[in-house]
């Protein structure tokens, strides 16, 4: 397996315990929540915060497949799984 399979493997692996996650809260959670109950985290250069990137960027490209929406609840951002593939108006037959 190439590093570039191992990568993708891997990521493959984080998108599908983020969803697995998701799945568990229908009333939809901010990043977070989803790092810690995943128990990502990171350290550079000593600024924990840094971690945050790891699921954002995950939840972005899972947004981006159709897989999760997001939603602004009370100024923060919120996640859900889609449960139904999302079709635009523009996709139905008339």
């Amino acid at each position: 397996m190439t590093v570039n399979q191992k990568a993708q493997a891997g990521l493959a692996l984080i998108k599908e315990a983020v969803c697995d996650y998701l799945a568990t809260q229908p009333q939809g959670v901010r990043s977070v929540r989803v790092r810690k109950a995943l128990a990502l985290k990171s350290d550079r250069e000593g600024t924990l915060f840094v971690g945050h990137w790891l699921i954002a960027s995950v939840l972005g490209l899972l947004v981006r497949e159709g897989k999760v929406r997001d939603q602004t609840i009370r100024g923060y951002r919120h996640y859900f799984l889609v449960t139904q593939p999302e079709t635009s108006g523009s996709d139905h037959a008339d």
